[in-house]
C-alpha cells in the first residue's frame, strides 16, 4: 500500500494511520528540499559569476563553463539516474546521489583553482541526475490519489521557487559570506537530509531487476542530449548561423537516432517504446519542455531588464519577482489537489492560456516601466504557471507501471532540461537581433534591450498558446489508475505488509 493512500484504499485508521501520514509527509519534504537544493544552486551560482571569476582568474569562456557543465552534466545522466532507479530502486539511488552532491558541493566550495571549480560542478551535476529521477519516483509510488497531486504540486511549486529565488539569494549570500558560501551552504542541510532520509525513504518494495544493462542505449543517449543541451546553452556565442553551432546540433541527431535504432533491437531498452505509447506521456513530455523553456526564460530576461535597464541591485531584482514566485508556490499544490477532481487537461490548457495572457501584459515594457507595472503581468503569469506545472507531471506519470517510474522520471527531467537550455537560447536570440549590444556597456542607451524583450515575450506568448492547444488535442482524461504496489508497507516504517483486502464470495446469479 502506498504511504500516501486514503485511508479507505488500505491505510489502518486510528494512531497507525495518523503516523503513516506524519511518515509520508516526512518523505514529502526531504525529497523537495533536496530537489530545492539541485535546483537553487544553478541560479544562484549564476549571480555570483563576477565575484567568483575574480577570486579564481576565470574569463568569460569560464564562467560559462561554471553554469553550463552542471546544466549539462545534470541533463545527460538523467536517464541514467532513471535507470538505476528502476533497476536498484529509488531510495539507495535518491540516497548516492544526495550524498554525491553533498561531498561535490563541499569540493566547490573549497576549490582553489577555477578549472577544479568547474570539475566539481560536473560532479555536483551528477548528483542531482540521480537524485532527480529517484525523487519523483518516490513521490509517485508513495502516494496515490488527490495527496499525489498535493504531494506533485509541493514539489513543482519548490523547483519553480528555487530557480525564481535563486538569484536573490545567492547575492545575499554572496555579498554577505563570499560567493564559497552558495555551495558550502549545502553542506548541513545535505547532511540533515542524509539522515533523515535514511529513516523516512521507503525500502525498495519491487525485487531488483536483473539482466544486461542498455549500455549501448545510455551512451547514445548522452550523446544527444550533452550535444543539444550544449548547441543550445552556446548558440548564441557561436550564432546562429555558425557552422560550428550547427555541426554539434547534427551530432545531437546522429545521437539520437542512434539511440531510436538502439532502443528498437535491444531486449531490454533503456527507454521502453511501450511507455511513449502510454496516454499522456509523449504529450507530457513535450509540454513539460514547452512550460519550462517560457518559465526559465522569463525568470531570467526580467532579472537582466531590472538589473540593466531599471538599475535594481541583485538583490531588489529579486525581490521584484518575489510575487511571481509566490504565486507559482502557493498555486502548484492547490491545483496539485484539485486535479485529480476537475483533470490534467483543464488546468494545462487553462493555465497555458492564462500565462499566455501574462506574457502579453508584460510585452508592453518599456525601458522606464518600474517593478509596479511589472506587477499585473506577473501576477497573471504566476498564475498560469502555477496551474501548470504540477497538471503536466501527473498526465506525464499518471500511467506508468511502478517499475518503470525511474525511466519516466528521467525522462521527463530530460525534457525539461532541454526546455531550460531552448527557452533562454530562443529568448537570447531575439534580444539579440533586436539588440546586438553588449550589457557591461553602461552608457548604451537600454531601450533596444526592451524592445527585444518585448518581442520575446510575445513569441514566448505565441509558444504558450500553441502548448493550450496542444494539451486540449492531446491530453486525455480517465486514463488514471491507481496504482497498488505488491507488498508495499504502511509508510514504510513497519516492514511487515499490509494483509490483502478481504473479498467477498462470488454470489452465482440465478439461471
Amino acid at each position: 500500500m502506498s504511504v500516501g493512500a486514503e485511508p479507505e484504499a488500505g491505510v489502518p485508521a486510528g494512531p497507525a494511520g495518523t503516523a503513516a501520514a506524519a511518515h509520508a509527509w516526512w518523505l514529502l519534504g526531504t525529497v523537495c528540499l533536496a530537489w530545492f537544493l539541485v535546483l537553487l544552486d544553478d541560479t544562484a551560482a549564476a549571480i555570483a559569476l563576477p565575484s567568483l571569476g575574480r577570486d579564481l582568474g576565470l574569463g568569460l569562456a569560464g564562467l560559462e563553463w561554471v553554469v553550463n557543465i552542471y546544466t549539462l552534466s545534470f541533463a545527460v545522466l538523467t536517464l541514467w539516474g532513471g535507470m538505476l532507479a528502476d533497476r536498484l530502486g529509488a531510495r539507495p539511488v535518491f540516497l548516492a546521489g544526495l550524498a554525491a552532491f553533498v561531498a561535490f558541493s563541499l569540493a566547490s566550495g573549497l576549490a582553489p583553482t577555477g578549472g577544479a571549480l568547474i570539475g566539481m560542478r560536473a560532479g555536483q551535476g551528477a548528483g542531482a541526475a540521480l537524485m532527480g529521477p529517484a525523487a519523483l519516483a518516490l513521490l509517485c509510488t508513495s502516494f496515490t490519489g488527490p495527496r499525489q497531486g498535493m504531494a506533485l504540486g509541493v514539489w513543482s511549486g519548490v523547483g519553480a521557487t528555487a530557480l525564481a529565488i535563486g538569484p536573490l539569494l545567492g547575492s545575499v549570500l554572496t555579498d554577505a559570506f563570499g560567493w564559497r558560501s552558495i555551495f558550502i551552504l549545502n553542506i548541513p542541510l545535505g547532511a540533515a537530509m542524509l539522515i533523515t532520509a535514511r529513516t523516512v525513504l521507503p525500502r525498495p518494495q519491487l525485487p531488483p531487476r536483473h539482466g544486461r544493462m542498455d549500455i549501448a542505449g545510455g551512451a547514445a543517449s548522452a550523446v544527444g542530449l550533452s550535444a543539444v543541451v550544449f548547441g543550445l546553452t552556446q548558440a548564441n556565442t557561436y550564432g546562429w548561423t555558425s557552422p560550428t553551432l550547427w555541426a554539434v546540433l547534427g551530432a545531437a541527431v546522429i545521437g539520437f537516432t542512434l539511440f531510436a535504432v538502439i532502443e528498437r533491437r535491444t531486449a531490454q531498452p533503456l527507454l521502453d517504446r511501450a511507455l511513449l505509447r502510454l496516454p499522456n506521456f509523449l504529450a507530457g513530455n513535450i509540454l513539460g519542455l514547452v512550460s519550462l523553456a517560457v518559465m526559465c526564460s522569463l525568470f531570467f530576461f526580467l532579472s537582466l531588464y531590472l538589473q540593466f535597464a531599471s538599475g535594481f541591485s541583485p538583490v531588489r531584482a529579486g525581490l521584484a519577482l518575489l510575487p511571481l514566485t509566490l504565486l507559482i508556490a502557493v498555486v502548484a499544490p492547490v491545483t496539485g489537489w484539485l486535479v485529480s477532481r476537475v483533470g490534467a487537461r483543464t488546468f494545462i490548457a487553462g493555465g497555458m492560456a492564462l500565462t499566455a495572457v501574462g506574457l502579453l501584459v508584460l510585452a508592453g515594457i518599456d525601458a522606464g516601466w518600474r517593478a509596479w507595472q511589472l506587477l499585473p503581468g506577473l501576477l497573471i503569469t504566476g498564475v498560469g504557471i502555477g496551474l501548470t506545472t504540477t497538471p503536466i507531471t501527473t498526465a506525464a506519470m499518471g500511467d506508468v507501471p511502478p517499475e518503470r517510474t525511474g525511466v519516466a522520471s528521467g525522462t521527463l527531467n530530460a525534457s525539461r532540461m532541454v526546455g531550460l537550455s531552448l527557452g533562454i537560447a530562443i529568448m537570447g536570440a531575439i534580444v539579440a537581433a533586436q539588440w546586438p549590444g553588449d550589457l557591461a556597456d553602461s552608457g548604451v542607451d537600454p531601450g533596444a534591450f526592451t524592445d527585444g524583450i518585448a518581442l520575446g515575450f510575445q513569441v514566448n506568448a505565441g509558444i504558450a498558446l500553441a502548448a493550450a492547444v496542444l494539451a486540449v488535442a492531446a491530453i486525455r482524461t480517465g486514463t488514471r489508475r491507481q496504482r497498488q504496489p505488491p507488498s508495499a508497507t504502511a509508510a514504510g516504517t513497519s516492514g511487515s505488509p499490509l494483509p490483502p483486502p478481504v473479498k467477498p464470495p462470488r454470489r452465482r446469479s440465478a439461471e
